[in-house]
């Protein structure tokens, strides 16, 4: 049994990566580059999900184009969904997550550093 593909629109922290290609195929950004619409749309048609950031406009235009690919599930790295419509995805069955606590030790050592 081949392991799911995997696109990651963005450079993620090393372990994350070093993770994913121990789980997955994965096709890493190594440039860091936003992907436009077309590399959007592609993603959603060849491989089995994705893992986006808040910089990623996946949208019902994008998501309607890649309607019927292989992509089951948007995986966003980061706390916010606002970049993704939601409505678009239950529409084309595409699951959605994110990562809801990953700001908290980050906020908190912040606001720690201010009182300080």
């Amino acid at each position: 049994m081949s392991k799911p593909r995997i696109i990651v629109t963005r450079k993620l922290p090393f372990v994350v990566e070093k993770r994913l290609r121990e789980v997955f195929t994965v096709a890493l950004n190594p440039t860091d580059q936003p992907f436009d619409t077309a590399k959007l749309t592609s993603a959603l048609r060849n491989a089995d999900g994705i893992i986006a950031t808040f910089g990623d406009d996946l949208n019902a235009e994008v998501q309607d184009a890649g309607a019927g690919g292989k992509a089951q599930i948007i995986a966003n790295f980061g706390v916010g969904v606002n970049h993704i419509d939601l409505e678009a995805a239950a529409k084309n069955g595409l699951i959605v997550t994110n990562t809801p606590g990953v700001l908290t030790d980050a906020t908190a050592d912040i606001a720690m550093t201010l009182i300080l």
